[in-house]
């Protein structure tokens, strides 16, 4: 039973991993153009790191699940109660790890994309209950790919303050 949308899931998970691997690289490109790493530095990578692997999981997840041999419906509402899970947590959780490292408040662009993260995972939430109808792939790709897309400006967002080190850390 061919599950629609394997193939884009599979370019995302690659997509995502990809970018993971690349946002780490700059940490070593600090270093070699005379930076240390600073706990910042790791807080930024880890948080890129950790979306990376929430994005890799959520697209990995419902072609795993066709192997048990559920229903399409039932496939993206596990699914996306899973993804609602990780990329809720993700959000709730961005604050107490940001100020446990930095001495600076949450910019405007990182509230704003941990705002948006929120409501994707309520819109995966929302998938997952049938609120828009049967559960399927279109909301629930819609949502990781978003979470990707956040990702990505979050860390753009990020970068300057990473290769610059302009950042009160806490000692």
């Amino acid at each position: 039973m061919e599950l629609p949308g394997t193939s884009y899931l599979y370019t995302l998970a690659t997509l995502s991993i990809t970018y993971g691997g690349f946002a780490a690289l700059i940490v070593v490109f600090r270093q070699i153009i005379g930076g240390g790493v600073s706990k910042y530095d790791v807080h930024i990578i880890r948080t890129v790191l950790l979306r990376s692997f929430i994005v890799t999981c959520s697209a990995l997840l419902p072609p795993a699940l066709v192997l048990f041999d559920l229903s399409h419906s039932n496939i993206w509402r596990i699914s996306s109660i899973v993804a609602a899970v990780l990329v809720g947590w993700f959000a709730l959780t961005v604050r107490i790890r940001r100020r446990a490292i930095a001495d600076v408040p949450m910019s405007t662009s990182l509230l704003i994309t941990t705002g948006l993260g929120a409501v994707t995972a309520i819109a995966l939430l929302m998938n997952a209950l049938g609120i828009f109808g049967k559960p399927a792939a279109g909301p629930f790709v819609i949502g990781v790919t978003a979470f990707l897309i956040l990702s990505f400006y979050a860390y753009l967002a990020q970068l300057e303050l990473l290769l610059r080190g302009h950042i009160k850390q806490k000692p």
